[in-house]
Parts: C-alpha cells; structure tokens; sequence
C-alpha cells in the first residue's frame, strides 16, 4: 500500500522512488521502517561480541601459500631483485605445490590425464595483444628470456635511464637494449651464415652473401619485431614517427637484443634455442631461394669440339662492364666465333659471378640456339675432318700396298731354296775351299820331296 506524505500529501508513485527521492543519513532512524530497532541491536552487538576466526586446514594453507608465492614472485620480477631469494621462493612453491598432489583435484587430474590425454605439446603464450596474435599465428612460440634482469633490458630504451633536469647525467647504462642488441647482431648473423652454409653446399659464396643479407636486414627483423608484439612492450620517454625509418631501426633493434637476452639466458643451450627459433622463422625465405644449376658444366668444351681446328678460334669477352648488386658481383659473357668464314660472330650470352661460369653459360646458350652459323661452320668442320680422315686412309692403304710388293719379291728366291734338297755354297765359300785344297797339295808335295830326298841319301850310302 502506498504511503502517505507528510502534510497529507498521497504520494502517488509509492516506494518505488523512495531510494531516489531521500537522502538517508547513516544515523538518522527511519520512520517508517521496522528495521531501525533491529539495526540499532547489531551496531551494538559489534562492539559486544568478537566473530570466531576460522580455522583453515591444511590443504586451504599450502594453496594461500602458493598463491602468495606466486604473487611474489610476480612482485619481484625486477632488476633490482635478488636472484636468490627468487630461485629459494620458487623452489619453496615447488615443493609445497608437490605436497597438493594427493588432493581430490590433483588426483581427479590424473584420472582425467590417463583417460583422456592431452596429446598435444605444451606451448607458453606470451600476453599478446589481439592484432599481435593475429599477425604472428604463423609464427613459432617464443622461447622466454629467464634472468629477469635481461628481460627488463630487453625492453627499455637509453631514455629511461636519462635524468630529465639533466642531459648530461644517466642513471644506468646497463639496463637497456642498445648492449644487447650490439651482442645479438653477431648471433644473428652467425645463425643465419650457419643455416646457408649447411643447407646450400653448392651455391657460391657470393650468393650466400646475397641472402644472408636478405635474412638480417632491419626490415625482415622489424616485421617479426612487430609480428611477437616487441614494440608495444617498450619502454621509453621518446617520441618516434612510427613511419621513419628511425623508428624502423628501433623495432628491429629490439628483435636482436631479445635474441641476446635468450642466448645469455642460458648459457648452456641458449643459442641452441634461438638458432632453432630462428631457424622456424626464415623457414619460408630459406625455401624461396632458388640455387642456379648449371645444366651442362661443359658446355665449353662441347662447343670447342663443334668447331675449332687448327686455324679456328672461339673467344669469350666482357659485353658490359661488371655488375654489384648487394655484394653479388654479376659478369656478361660473351661467345665469337672466328674462322670458317666469320669473324667475331656472336654465338650466345650468359651470366655468372665468376668470369668461368659466365663463359659456360654462354657456351650453354650458344649450344640451346643452335644458330644458322653454328650449324655452318659446324658443317664445313665436318666435311673438312671426313675428307682428311678418306686421304689419310688412302695414303695408309697405298703405303701398306708398296710394302707388302717388295715383301713379296725377297720372299720369292728364299721359297726357291727351300725346295732344293742340296745345299748351294757361296762363291766366298767356294774360294775358301779351293784355298783349302791348294795348300794341302803344297803341303803333300813338300813332305814327297822330303821323302824323295832322304831316300836318295840313303841309297848313296849303301853304294
């Protein structure tokens, strides 16, 4: 039923717009309320009677523990902190949370672990801000910088530390990133020297300087920089175009320093982590480089076969001036053919960055074009070569025909000796036989002298 007002006036909207319309004052009772006695009773009844505290048991005391663990070391997570203190706090959470395991939640955890089990590897979310996870989706998780010191570095700028009534004095040096990052420009670097050398053994130098470059450059550093949400965790008392190419810098800074912090992180497989992290993000740069094969290495050689002979000569020259493009020299080769009726006749073109792989490019283009005077030339080498290959042929065969008739001539008598039974002397022979035969006469008649002789003596003696 609706109240009335005081001075008989009908309140016609109720007590609907009571709480609207009156401005209670904590002290001041209320009229028309049954209330008041019983509000009166427990204002008193405060001071009279103190409330039980109640008692917690010990699984409520280890979990307010470790949340207040939990929050201070949230809390502590400063330059200034006690690494400690922090290491001591961290393993007291550790081992108090390990005595919770036997509660109903933890064992219902592990029922719920062998039943249904989370197949899926863990993966630590950093408090990005939506667009950052939007852009970086693709990209892999990033590894944590765990020395907290690092981490606050990371993610200040030299302004910080800078005394606003004085320019010229700072109040530390060490807590920012420009260090880190001077640190984390030489392990980027050497990552991505690593990664080339390893997985292009056939490339040229010059080109995998080429790339390196295109892997370390501020601008693909900065776009990660963005991508992970690095700028908006900046500390700084700057102000930056965000379209110069300072700002630009800025960010891509940042994105080295980090690598550092990861790295000095941890000493033992620090870089092992960030040369894999790295190693995910230019994943799909790595895949796009293409290597030049070189379809046929000897092409040059080829071509020299085609068409020099003695006389004929195929010359390689520069046909514009060297070219460097980002460290990558550039050569334009080019193959001239002079003999068989030509002089300095282009043949084909390439390039290289070296002067030999130009040359073979173009001997490799003067092979695909196959010209009207390649083809020519290739011809009269052809006839040429047929027709003294025939005269040599002919001058062999009538040298071994020649051969062969006198062969057979001194053949002829020695067959004819072999047939007689009776062996024919030599004049020479004969005359040494005749020889022979004269001095044995001499010799019979001079010992029938000898004879005749004594004889005679004797018969004189008789006598």
């Amino acid at each position: 039923m609706a109240s009335q007002k005081r001075g008989n006036g009908f309140n016609h909207y109720g007590d609907r717009n009571q709480h609207f319309n009156k401005k209670q004052r904590p002290n001041q009772p209320m009229y028309n309320s049954a209330a008041f006695d019983d509000r009166n009773r427990n204002h008193h009844a405060v001071h009279e009677i103190q409330p039980v505290q109640p008692q917690l048991s010990a699984s409520e005391l280890q979990t307010g523990l470790v949340a207040l663990l939990d929050r201070f070391v949230a809390a502590e997570m400063t330059p200034q902190a006690d690494k400690n203190i922090l290491n001591h706090a961290r393993e007291l959470r550790r081992l108090v949370s390990a005595r919770s395991t036997q509660s109903v939640s933890a064992q219902a955890k592990r029922d719920l672990d062998q039943k249904r089990p989370d197949k899926v590897a863990n993966v630590a979310i950093p408090d990005y801000i939506y667009r950052t996870v939007v852009a970086s989706k693709d990209l892999p998780p990033l590894p944590p910088i765990t020395e907290p010191h690092l981490h606050q570095a990371v993610f200040t700028h030299r302004s910080v530390h800078h005394n606003s009534k004085n320019v010229h004095e700072q109040i530390d040096l060490g807590l920012d990133y420009e260090r880190l990052e001077f640190l984390g420009d030489a392990y980027i670097e050497l990552i991505a020297s690593r990664a080339l050398y390893n997985r292009f053994p056939l490339v040229e130098v010059p080109q995998l300087c080429s790339w390196r470059e295109r892997l370390v450059e501020n601008i693909a550093l900065a776009k990660f920089s963005e991508a992970y949400g690095f700028p908006d965790r900046l500390q700084c008392r700057v102000e930056f175009d965000k379209t110069s190419k300072a700002w630009n810098k800025v960010v891509a800074d940042i994105f080295e320093a980090y690598v550092a912090g990861v790295v000095l992180s941890d000493p033992e497989n620090g870089f092992a982590v960030a040369e894999k992290w790295l190693d995910e993000l230019w994943a799909p740069q790595l895949l796009g480089f293409k290597e030049k094969i070189v379809e046929n290495p000897r092409a040059r050689d080829e071509l020299q076969k085609l068409l020099v002979l003695n006389g004929i000569e195929i010359k390689y020259r520069e046909e514009r001036p060297l070219v460097v493009d980002r460290g990558v020299h550039s050569y334009l080769m080019g193959a001239y053919l002079t003999g068989w009726g030509y002089e300095d006749e282009w043949l084909g073109s390439g390039e290289g960055q070296r002067k030999p792989a130009a040359c073979i490019a173009a001997a490799t283009q003067a092979l695909k074009l196959n010209s009207a005077v390649l083809q020519n030339a290739a011809r009269q080498k052809k006839e040429l070569v047929e027709a003294r290959t025939k005269e040599r042929e002919e001058r062999e065969k009538a040298e071994a025909a020649k051969v062969g008739q006198g062969e057979d001539g001194e053949a002829a008598p020695i067959a004819a000796e072999s047939k007689d039974p009776v062996p024919q002397t030599s004049d020479s022979a004969k005359k040494r036989k005749s020889d022979d035969g004269k001095d044995e006469s001499e010799e019979k008649k001079s010992k029938k002298h000898k004879k005749d002789k004594k004889d005679t003596k004797e018969k004189k003696e008789k006598e």
